[in-house]
C-alpha cells in the first residue's frame, strides 16, 4: 500500500477515535444525572472523581508532553540558527501564555459583568423602586445567560490550546516517511488520543450539561484538527523549507499552548475540584491514576 494513502486511513481512524471517546462522557453523564437519594451522592462522588482523573491526565500531557516537546524544539532552534544562550526562553514563553489567558479570561468576565450591570441599571430606572417576582425571574436567567457565556469562552480557550498540541502531532505524523514510523507512531498517538478525548469530553460536558451541542462541536473539531496537521505534514514532506523558521515558530507556538493549558488545567480543573465536599483521597488517588496512565503511554511515544 501507498504511504500516503496508509497515512490518510490512519489520519481518519485518528478522527474517529477521538469522536468517540470524546463523547463517551455524554452517555456517563446522562447516566449519572438520573440517579437519586444515596445514588445521587455516590453520582456526585463519580463525576468529581472522573474530573479528577481528567485534570492528572492533563497534568501528565503538560508536564510529560509538552513541555518536553517545548524544549525540543528550542534547542533544534538554537542548533539551526547558530545561537548560544543560557537565559529560560521556554519558562519565560510559558508564563507568557499563562498571563495571557488568565488577563483573557479576566477580560471577559469583566465585559460580561459590565453588562450585567448595565441591564440592571437600565432595569432598574424603568422600574423605579418596585422590584416584581418577574423581575427576579429576568435576573436569574440573565446572569445565569452571562455565566454560560463565559463557561463557552473559557472551553473554546481550552479546546483550541489542544488543537494546536493535536495539529502538532498529525504534523509528526505526516512526515514520517517509513511504513514502519507511521504504524508504530499511530499506536502511540492512539492510545494518547484515547485517554485525552475522555478527559475533554469529560470537562466539556461538566462546563455545559444541558448544551449537549457545544460538546459536539468542540470535540468535533478537536478530532479534525490532527488530520488537517498530518495533511500539511505531507505536503511539506518533499518541499523546501527553512528549518529554522519552522522549528522557531514551532517553539514559540507549543511553548505559548503550554502556559494555555497549564492555566485552564489549573484553575479550571484541580483547584475547583479539591474545593468540593467529596473525599479528598480518592480525588487525590484518582488524579494520580490519571497522571499516572499519561506517564505509562510516554513510555512508549519515547520508544
Amino acid at each position: 500500500m501507498d504511504i500516503v494513502v496508509l497515512k490518510a486511513i490512519l489520519l481518519g481512524a485518528i478522527s474517529l477515535i477521538t469522536i468517540a471517546f470524546g463523547l463517551i462522557p455524554m452517555r456517563v453523564m446522562e447516566i449519572l444525572s438520573h440517579k437519586s437519594g444515596d445514588y445521587a451522592k455516590r453520582a456526585a462522588l463519580i463525576i468529581s472523581l472522573l474530573s479528577c482523573f481528567a485534570g492528572g491526565v492533563f497534568l501528565g500531557v503538560s508536564f510529560l508532553d509538552l513541555l518536553p516537546g517545548a524544549l525540543e524544539s528550542f534547542e533544534r532552534f538554537k542548533k539551526d540558527a547558530n545561537w548560544e544562550t543560557d537565559y529560560p526562553w521556554v519558562p519565560l514563553l510559558f508564563m507568557v501564555g499563562f498571563f495571557l489567558v488568565n488577563i483573557f479570561e479576566e477580560l471577559i468576565s469583566h465585559s460580561c459583568n459590565k453588562s450585567d450591570e448595565e441591564w440592571h441599571s437600565k432595569r432598574t430606572k424603568t422600574a423605579g423602586t418596585f422590584v416584581s417576582a418577574a423581575h427576579l425571574d429576568d435576573c436569574y436567567v440573565e446572569t445565569e445567560s452571562i455565566d454560560s457565556k463565559v463557561a463557552i469562552v473559557k472551553s473554546i480557550t481550552f479546546v483550541l490550546a489542544l488543537m494546536f498540541h493535536s495539529s502538532l502531532e498529525g504534523f509528526a505524523f505526516g512526515v514520517q516517511h517509513s511504513t514502519i514510523s507511521v504504524a508504530s507512531l499511530f499506536c502511540g498517538i492512539i492510545a494518547h488520543k484515547a485517554v485525552v478525548s475522555f478527559s475533554v469530553g469529560m470537562k466539556l460536558v461538566e462546563a455545559h450539561p444541558h448544551r449537549p451541542c457545544i460538546v459536539v462541536a468542540l470535540i468535533t473539531a478537536l478530532a479534525l484538527v490532527a488530520p488537517l496537521g498530518g495533511c500539511i505534514g505531507i505536503f511539506l514532506q518533499n518541499s523546501s523549507m527553512d528549518m529554522e523558521i519552522k522549528d522557531g515558530v514551532i517553539c514559540l507556538l507549543v511553548t505559548l499552548s503550554l502556559g494555555t493549558f497549564i492555566y485552564i488545567t489549573f484553575f479550571e480543573i484541580v483547584v475547583p475540584e479539591s474545593l468540593k465536599n467529596e473525599n479528598k483521597f480518592w480525588q487525590w488517588l484518582a488524579s494520580v491514576v490519571g497522571f499516572a496512565i499519561i506517564a505509562f503511554v510516554q513510555v512508549f511515544e519515547a520508544d
